[in-house]
């Protein structure tokens, strides 16, 4: 059994369902049943490339989401962390 180091919330995770299912949030509570995360998004295939998109289309972007356990989790690299936080930010950093 693979055993992974607990992150202190908040942090930014990647979670792989059992459905095969991959999205990408910030964790803002874990508890021994689940995790509470704020702004999942998925990436997609679109004609500009790939982008990120609400992982639950339906539900109400500012409440955040539980995922029960057991779940795959990771942390991103910090390129993904950075293209993350851009996507989530309403303020939008010029990079020079």
């Amino acid at each position: 059994m693979l055993v992974q180091k607990k992150q202190e919330a908040p942090f930014i995770g990647i979670f792989k369902t059992q459905a095969g299912e991959e999205f990408i949030g910030k964790v803002t509570l874990e508890t021994m049943e689940y995790y509470q995360i704020k702004s999942p998004l998925c990436m997609i295939a679109t004609d500009k490339g790939f982008q990120f998109a609400p992982f639950l289309m339906m539900s109400d972007p500012d409440q955040p989401v539980t995922v029960p356990k057991p779940i795959i989790v990771g942390i991103p690299a910090a390129k993904l962390q950075e293209q993350y936080e851009q996507a989530i930010t309403p303020i939008q950093l010029i990079q020079r």
